[in-house]
């Protein structure tokens, strides 16, 4: 556990806690494999001294591909999207002391980097207070080297089986990164998401809303080194507000599975998805039997040397 000291005459601790999302993984075969090519990133430069939110984003992405070089993987590059999905979430655990990976919005990552604009696969780090305070956000914070070195080390130095975020980190197919870094007032403690994305692949617009049993397309092309898999769609709960201490007692996030998986012509599939060379397409009734809710769509891929499908894009819809 982080602790850090409250800056003033008046001194208390205030904890720092972790929690990583999970990946949910239905279609069986092997887990993928570590392992890359390790393009070597360029020296980490040392911080001066305390920075401002843009430099101590750099740095942040510069310790992740120290650690993932060190694994003999290749870098990550920086998300702005990403970046967007992780500032909002970082910025709500501040100001309502909490960790967790749903916000008090209701939020769920996917949904977050979907209305950011992603279209790829998100999975995400998050480190923060889970005392319940209501704090003010700092709209100028620092951060210095020290700080942000101390919340990667307590990620990537997780033992198994409890080394979510050090695996997260290291997973083989991540190709870039949005950072989210936040403070509170008077607190000399930074938080901090990590938005890790897969982006291997070009897709068709969806509607962020829609109306129970509308009709939408899915389609685009996965691209190398992946291959197209199929096409899933599941359904959450609309989003509700929820409470810190709610929050605060939440742990991992999984991914939810699909209610329903489309193949191509050849497999055993409700109906199936349309190919033209690389391009896909599948036209889906947004319904459900629960009614409306959060729509999820996900294309699934498969990487080289892995038997299994995974999430190469996850998208939300708010049904309504």
């Amino acid at each position: 556990m982080l602790r850090q000291r409250r800056q003033g005459w008046q001194t208390r601790t205030v904890s720092l806690r972790t929690l990583c999302l999970i990946a949910a993984v239905v279609l069986p075969a092997c887990a993928p494999a570590q392992g890359g090519s390790g393009s070597a990133p360029a020296p980490l430069e040392p911080l001066a001294g305390p920075v401002g939110l843009e430099e101590a984003r750099r740095y942040v992405l510069g310790l992740v591909n120290r650690d993932r070089a060190e694994a003999g993987l290749d870098p990550v590059t920086r998300d702005e999207t990403a970046e967007r999905a992780g500032q909002r979430h970082v910025e709500d655990m501040v100001k309502h002391g909490f960790t967790a990976h749903w916000g008090t919005d209701g939020s769920v990552p996917e949904q977050r980097y979907t209305e950011a604009g992603g279209v790829h696969f998100v999975q995400e780090n998050a480190a923060c207070f889970f005392d319940g305070t209501v704090r003010t956000l700092e709209p100028n914070p620092t951060f210095t080297a020290a700080e942000l070195e101390q919340i990667e080390s307590a990620f990537i130095h997780e033992t198994p089986p409890n080394d979510g975020h050090r695996k997260n980190i290291l997973k083989k197919w991540h190709n870039h990164l949005g950072v989210g870094l936040a403070k509170p007032v008077g607190v000399d403690q930074p938080c901090m998401t990590q938005e890790f994305i897969d982006e291997y692949g070009e897709y068709e617009g969806l509607p962020q809303q829609a109306k129970l049993g509308q009709k939408i397309t899915v389609g685009g092309e996965v691209h190398a080194p992946a291959e197209f898999g199929g096409i899933g769609l599941a359904r959450i709960e609309s989003a509700k507000k929820l409470t810190p201490a709610h929050l605060n007692q939440t742990s991992s996030y999984p991914v939810p599975n699909p209610d329903d998986l489309y193949f191509p012509a050849g497999f055993k599939t409700p109906r199936p998805v349309k190919l033209d060379g690389k391009r896909f397409s599948l036209d889906l009734d947004l319904k459900h039997p629960a009614g409306p809710g959060r729509y999820q769509v996900s294309v699934w891929g498969r990487y080289p040397g892995d038997k299994a499908f995974v999430m190469v894009s996850l998208r939300t819809i708010d049904v309504r």
